[in-house]
């Protein structure tokens, strides 16, 4: 697409501020945050190396999950119902810090 017009925009010190953090957090500059802003009311954050730690934490106790569910089936729930819970509370601290984070 070819970008033909510019427009000057004055900012209050907390706007600037505010557009600079938008920047950084997004990872953009300032033209591509004011363009996202103006086609999509709203600029993404970019996900963080922590938030990708975390989510690698829950693919892993995903597969623990599965594992725990194979165990159930075959010798029923009650010989692995201990680990299923302290699966399902650590489970639930990951998506509790995930979304606090956000």
């Amino acid at each position: 697409m070819e970008k033909k017009h510019t427009i000057t925009l004055r900012l209050s010190d907390s706007q600037y501020g505010w557009l600079g953090a938008l920047c950084r957090r997004s990872k953009r500059n300032q033209s591509a945050v004011i363009r996202s802003l103006i086609e999509n009311g709203a600029v993404r954050e970019r996900i963080s190396k922590e938030h990708i730690h975390v989510i690698r934490q829950l693919i892993g106790e995903s597969t623990n999950l599965n594992q725990l569910a194979k165990q159930a089936n075959t010798y029923g729930f009650l010989a692995v119902s201990d680990k299923c819970q302290e699966l399902a509370q650590y489970i639930s601290q990951l998506i509790k810090q995930l979304k606090d984070d956000r």
